[in-house]
């Protein structure tokens, strides 16, 4: 550990290689828009990113200016791009508007790789003139026109700010003026303390898998070792080391892991017995071969956990031989506790289980507000522009991010579970998982075009934000309830949110397209959601007219 700390392998690798995969994943975006311009987007890098980007004050004061600000930068790109693609915001499908998009998008995606490689290795960015070209040109004026134009205009300004950050020298002056310092502080080691007591605090109910899952453990533990002491074996602390080394919060790694440690462990003994039989080692050659099964075992590591148990098991066989232990005694114990441990691990999650399956709609449920009220707070930024608050917009998109990556990783636990769906289907879950992802969607092309402070407020823009807002939550009580969502309170904001009073020349103003274009998405993105969870095919089904126009 002292020499990690004085002689860094890496210094900042892991930060670099966040940012580097957030940048590349925006780059993959943007090409896959040209071919599908409402591609789906995985935000985990962007997350990854985020957390890596928490830094101490000691370390903030010594990072590298190419790890400073680009991470913003690349969040706000994904709306940009999204917005920028889709038909719904005044570029049609095909034509020369669409072939010109395609041409941004492209060059969007080299310069995003650029820097994205730039960041990894710390060194200048390499680009070719081409794309910077079609990005800079004049020809954005000409063929685009109202929100695509604008999107193509914020598009260029962002990746300046990005390679301006990726062409840094590793001080302060290579940020650009008008850019500030993206710190995320992280606690120092006294100051997580509270925030410890704080999860602890917050796993501490009957419901809570952490909880159930550090039940198990420690149960586990204590009967493995009495079971191993009780065995006529030596190592008896092989049984409930096994079954703590295997046992995982879920059911699939739990019995995977079991099933893997015991076949590696065969696969391991069988291997280690023939090199014994044949070689009869002395202390010497056992010790060279424990340091070789060592050195397979971190090569090997990544394969999987069969491999690196099967390169363990040699290892201990051999170490054990080294200090005169009978091999075939070794080899019956190890198989013995080793099967022990695995079953205990996995009959302590058939008595004390904690399925996701019973969860699934709480989870659906809790990205339906997430989704809901970024909405809103996007649409209410359209309602108020001089005092709209970014940061609120930010916060309210890191939760549908963490909403839809929760919901995401219990859908996948649950399918391996055996337990039979109560109250969603596999296809209605797939299917309700599409409409939020194109909800969330639809409010990120409105972020995409916010207005400036000085802008008009946009009438009807607040009553549209409420009517989200409560009608979300009120359809996430119906999933829970395992009834279907009536969207009512939206179709009617939506058929009435330009409705304004007359002026006193007589004219009446009109909402703007934008917010009119997305709120139609919005509505035909809940409906569908609605369509989703109708298992019987006959949704109750609020007008789509107004999305589909």
């Amino acid at each position: 550990a002292a020499l990690i700390v004085l002689f860094p392998v890496r210094r900042w690798g892991a930060q670099r290689d966040a940012l580097a995969d957030a940048l590349a994943a925006e780059a993959d975006y943007a090409r896959r828009l040209r071919h599908d311009p409402v591609a789906p987007f995985d935000p985990l890098p962007l997350m990854t990113a985020r957390s890596a980007a928490a830094v101490t004050p000691r370390q903030a004061r010594r990072r590298p200016v190419e790890l400073q600000g680009a991470r913003g930068i690349a969040e706000r790109l994904r709306p940009v791009l999204a917005s920028l693609a889709d038909p719904a915001m005044g570029v049609p499908a095909d034509g020369l508007e669409r072939a010109w998009v395609n041409e941004l998008l492209g060059a969007a995606g080299s310069v995003l790789d650029a820097a994205a490689r730039a960041v990894r290795h710390g060194e200048p960015v390499h680009l070719s003139a081409t794309d910077l070209g079609v990005l800079k040109t004049p020809d954005n004026d000409v063929i685009l026109v109202g929100p695509a134009l604008r999107a193509a205009d914020r598009l260029a300004a962002l990746l300046d700010d990005v390679l301006e950050i990726a062409e840094g020298t590793g001080t302060d002056s290579g940020l650009p003026e008008h850019l500030t310092p993206d710190t995320r502080h992280r606690p120092t080691l006294l100051r997580l303390v509270p925030v410890v007591l704080k999860a602890i605090r917050r796993e501490l109910h009957h419901g809570s898998p952490i909880l159930r899952h550090a039940i198990r453990v420690a149960v586990v533990a204590v009967c493995g070792y009495f079971v191993g002491e009780a065995m006529p074996l030596g190592h008896g602390y092989w049984a409930p080391m096994t079954a703590v080394m295997v046992m995982r919060p879920e059911f699939s790694q739990t019995y995977g892991r079991s099933v893997a440690r015991f076949g590696g462990t065969l696969v391991g003994v069988g291997l280690a017995t023939a090199i014994v039989q044949t070689t009869h080692p002395d202390a010497r050659l056992s010790a060279l071969l424990s340091v070789v099964c060592a050195g397979l075992m971190y090569l090997l590591m990544r394969t999987g956990y069969a491999v690196s148990q099967v390169c363990v098991t040699a290892y201990v066989v051999f170490l054990l031989g080294m200090a005169g232990d009978d091999w075939s005694q070794t080899v019956t114990e190890r198989i013995v506790l080793t099967l022990v441990g695995g079953l205990l691990a996995m009959v302590s999650y058939a008595i004390y289980p904690a399925w996701e399956t019973p969860r699934l709609r709480n989870r659906l449920a809790e990205w339906l507000v997430a989704d809901g009220r970024y909405a809103a707070t996007v649409v209410d930024r359209y309602a108020d522009p001089a005092h709209r608050d970014l940061e609120e917009v930010r916060d309210a998109l890191i939760a549908t991010r963490e909403a839809r990556v929760a919901w995401q990783e219990a859908l996948a636990t649950a399918q391996h579970e055996p337990v039979r769906h109560r109250g969603i289907s596999r296809a209605a879950a797939t299917d309700a998982q599409h409409a939020l992802a194109q909800l969330g969607r639809s409010a990120m092309v409105l972020e995409a075009h916010l207005p400036s402070r000085s802008a008009d407020p946009v009438p009807g823009a607040a009553q549209l934000a409420e009517a989200l807002r409560r009608a979300t939550e009120k359809g996430a009580k119906a999933v829970r309830e395992r009834r279907l969502p009536d969207w009512q309170p939206v179709v009617d904001a939506v058929a009435h949110w330009d409705v304004a009073t007359p002026t006193e020349d007589g004219t009446t103003p009109v909402g703007d397209p934008v917010v009119r274009r997305g709120a139609a998405l919005l509505l035909e993105a809940l409906e569908e959601f609605t369509r989703a969870l109708d298992e019987r095919g006959g949704s109750t089904r609020v007008s789509s007219t107004l999305a589909k126009n």
